[in-house]
């Protein structure tokens, strides 16, 4: 799995008093409970405003924390207007690729160059 780095994370959501406001996010962690996510300490806390959910924003986030992070948990505690339900539409996640591939190393496994499978 390659590594990526991560400046910058975005929400959207169909209503905002559904939308997401406080948020834990928390790397590279392949198991994880609720009691976990309650308790524990996150890589980087996000408390929302409605202006982090209009169309053109984009949250900044601690951008030496994620330097290396091959999966993102998102834990959703509560949404802007204390409703029952959150409602997410869309997460974007803004960042590059610690190391880039190069076609060259890779080798020919059957067939001969030009032979399609």
């Amino acid at each position: 799995m390659q590594e990526v780095k991560i400046h910058s994370i975005c929400f959207r959501a169909p209503d905002l008093k559904h939308a997401p406001k406080t948020v834990k996010l928390f790397l590279n962690l392949s198991s994880l409970d609720f009691d976990f996510v309650e308790r524990a300490k996150p890589v980087q806390f996000l408390d929302l405003t409605e202006a982090d959910l209009e169309a053109t924003s984009v949250t900044p986030l601690d951008y030496l924390k994620f330097q290396r992070v091959q999966s993102i948990t998102v834990f959703v505690k509560n949404n802007q207007g204390g409703e029952e339900t959150t409602q997410i539409g869309f997460i974007g996640l803004f960042g590059s690729t610690k190391e880039s591939s190069n076609m060259q190393e890779f080798k020919r496994i059957a067939g001969k160059a030009g032979e399609s499978h």
